[in-house]
């Protein structure tokens, strides 16, 4: 499902590792920079210096420009910041990919988004609320919960998320860490990806293997 193949790209070494079908990694860096490429590499932001990725039985930056955007879409990244767009409201930024990619309307979509957030600790008037800021307004907690909502709203075979518990407290992390993982055991075949620091909250992420990468 995934291989790197003596992967470099800035401070990011020869990096090689491979994930079956179903599974679930944690890569762990000392080195913000490392995980920063790792991170662009697998979303199609940077090219690597050198070596091969695969990603759904394809060599990615050796695909046309067109097909890697089609691969792309079968992708979910949840960057460290949320990734939002900053001038539009929170409600905008979770339809927009659905409503962009033509995969679902904002009315198919209400009633999941609001499980979700009933499901990590939101009632419906705070529902609301949230739905009516803009990113700047937004915790940091908020802003992962709501990338992580926009990710899985796609539906994606392979979702990559980059300290996504860096900086949260327990019990946020653990509300975080729920939905991701009974999201990836919905669909038979899945994969999911952490990229973390060397940390305490690191060490709460329970998965099948953990790849170490060198300074």
């Amino acid at each position: 499902m995934i291989r790197f193949d003596r992967v470099s790209a800035g401070t990011l070494r020869a990096l090689s590792f491979e994930m079956a079908s179903g599974t679930s990694a944690k890569i762990l860096s000392s080195s913000e920079d490392q995980i920063n490429a790792l991170f662009a590499v697998c979303s199609g932001v940077r090219r690597p210096d050198t070596g091969h990725v695969y990603m759904l039985d394809e060599d990615v930056y050796a695909m046309p420009p067109d097909e890697r955007i089609l691969l792309f879409r079968r992708l979910g990244m949840v960057p460290e910041n949320g990734g939002l767009i900053s001038n539009l409201k929170t409600w905008e930024n979770l339809i927009l990919p659905s409503w962009y990619h033509g995969t679902r309307s904002p009315d198919e979509v209400e009633s999941e988004v609001l499980g979700y957030f009933r499901e990590t600790g939101f009632n419906n008037e705070q529902v609301k609320n949230l739905m009516r800021k803009r990113p700047d307004e937004l915790t940091k907690y908020e802003k992962r919960l709501i990338a992580i909502i926009r990710a899985i709203l796609m539906n994606p075979d392979i979702l990559i998320y980059d300290s996504i518990l860096t900086g949260l407290d327990r019990e946020a992390s653990g509300r975080l860490l729920t939905l991701v993982q009974e999201f990836h055991n919905k669909k038979t075949g899945r994969v999911s990806v952490y990229l973390c620091p060397e940390d305490a909250a690191a060490a709460r992420i329970q998965t099948d293997q953990t790849v170490t990468l060198k300074n």
